[in-house]
């Protein structure tokens, strides 16, 4: 499936509006059937493969990762974030920007660019706490 970034925009502003309905364990399958619904009444000449249901959680998922990567990103000691530039790494061969993508590989996309969907991506994930040292 081609993802346009309005399209991201669309079915994140969907997920929005359905997060109330949605309960403790994030969005269901209906949800993202609906959001499928949504795209194509908005985008009916879409490219690529159709967007079902199943293809909207994919995307789902792979903003997520994106989402926490970022997050760990801003978490990890040595770094700076902007949502401009990302990491702000301009030597492609840093040796700690190579060690971290390792460990993190979903992070090597914001190596120069932001993620621009990360506002909207904190209102939808839950802000519990996770760890062993979580009290």
């Amino acid at each position: 499936a081609v993802w346009s970034k309005a399209k991201e925009i669309t079915i994140l502003e969907f997920l929005v509006k359905a997060l109330p309905s949605s309960g403790d364990g994030g969005c269901k399958m209906p949800t993202f059937n609906q959001a499928s619904a949504e795209l194509k009444t908005k985008y009916p000449n879409q490219r690529g493969a159709e967007k079902t249901g199943a293809v909207c959680k994919n995307k789902w998922t792979a903003l997520k990762k994106a989402y926490q990567s970022v997050v760990e990103i801003k978490c990890t000691s040595g770094f700076t974030w902007s949502n401009e530039h990302g990491a702000g790494i301009a030597d492609r061969k840093d040796d700690v920007w190579a060690w971290f993508t390792k460990t993190h590989p979903h992070a090597k996309p914001f190596m120069m660019k932001g993620f621009e969907h990360f506002e909207i991506m904190e209102q939808l994930m839950p802000s519990k706490s996770k760890g062993s040292h979580v009290f």
